[in-house]
């Protein structure tokens, strides 16, 4: 059930995506150029708005239901604990304790408490998304493995802003990212590499070759010198989804190795602290009638 409303809730946010795009663009037309200019008989209904990329009050009193609904569903999660004499499943819902750190593994050669573990893996990318980076044979519409993996873009949660860019990106080979509390403001990003090779990225090697040479002295090298970092929480331990946390970098800390990964930190101030990133949706009106629980 958790898997069809996600699917349910995935085209709604598509449909949302191309009402936006539709009222920010200059000319402000119709998705569907084939449409002429006779008034519609579903004209002002709810699917007609978003099929034409009109923003009515309907479209943004659906937005932030979806978009409350996606916060609600994320909190909570379901199990099954047994069947009824029928064979129908029982089942348990709770909910989730992000702020439960307790089990995670972090490097302890600082006093530092644990506040956030951000994953870092790769974001799938639609479709869409995908052709949108590949360089496509026009002739014969064919897509090779090696223009596939030469034009494919590596999305990252973890974003990183610097001066230049250097031979080799953190981001990109970074399994997590571990928040630390220094004070309120002052905290120690520590991200998390792999000792050993990725088989599926063919620049890890050189990459782990590069820190090994520089453990002396890893504050030379280009990788680490970076500005800024920033994420916005999803399945993030320590923290809600959809927050949206900034910090500039003011020095390089050191390096260590933990766990088989080497452990490269930086000393940070907090510039974004955990702003939702839904809040500029929300419909005050829609979100009294939920408070009072008023009927449809």
């Amino acid at each position: 059930m958790k898997k069809w409303l996600n699917k349910k809730l995935s085209m709604l946010s598509l449909a949302f995506s191309n009402v936006e795009k539709n009222i920010l663009s200059q000319k402000g037309e119709t998705l569907d150029s084939n449409i002429n200019q006779t008034q519609r008989h579903t004209q002002g209904q709810l699917a007609d708005a978003l099929v034409h990329g009109q923003l009515t009050q309907d479209v943004m009193d659906l937005r932030w239901r979806l978009y409350k609904i996606m916060q609600e569903t994320n909190r909570v999660s379901s199990e099954i604990t047994g069947y009824n004499d029928d064979g129908m499943p029982i089942v348990k819902t709770y909910k989730k304790d992000f702020r439960n750190l307790k089990k995670v593994k972090t490097d302890l050669s600082d006093d530092f408490k644990l506040e956030m573990v951000v994953d870092n893996s790769d974001i799938e990318l639609s479709i869409n998304e995908t052709l949108e980076v590949i360089d496509l044979n026009h002739e014969s519409n064919d897509i090779s493995n090696n223009n596939l993996s030469a034009n494919l873009k590596i999305l990252k949660p973890i974003i990183i802003n610097r001066d230049f860019l250097p031979r080799f990106l953190l981001e990109n080979y970074t399994k997590k990212l571990h928040v630390k509390h220094i004070t309120n403001t002052d905290k120690l990003l520590e991200f998390y590499v792999s000792k050993y090779p990725d088989d599926y990225n063919r620049t890890s090697k050189l990459f782990i070759n590069e820190i090994k040479k520089n453990l002396d002295n890893p504050n030379l090298l280009s990788t680490f010198k970076i500005k800024q970092v920033g994420f916005v929480t999803n399945k993030t331990l320590g923290a809600n989804d959809y927050l949206e946390y900034q910090y500039s970098i003011n020095n390089f800390h050191s390096i260590t190795e933990f766990d088989g990964n080497y452990v490269v930190k930086f000393n940070a101030t907090m510039i974004v602290d955990g702003i939702n990133i839904l809040e500029k949706y929300k419909q005050e009106e829609l979100e009294l009638k939920y408070k009072n629980k008023v009927k449809k």
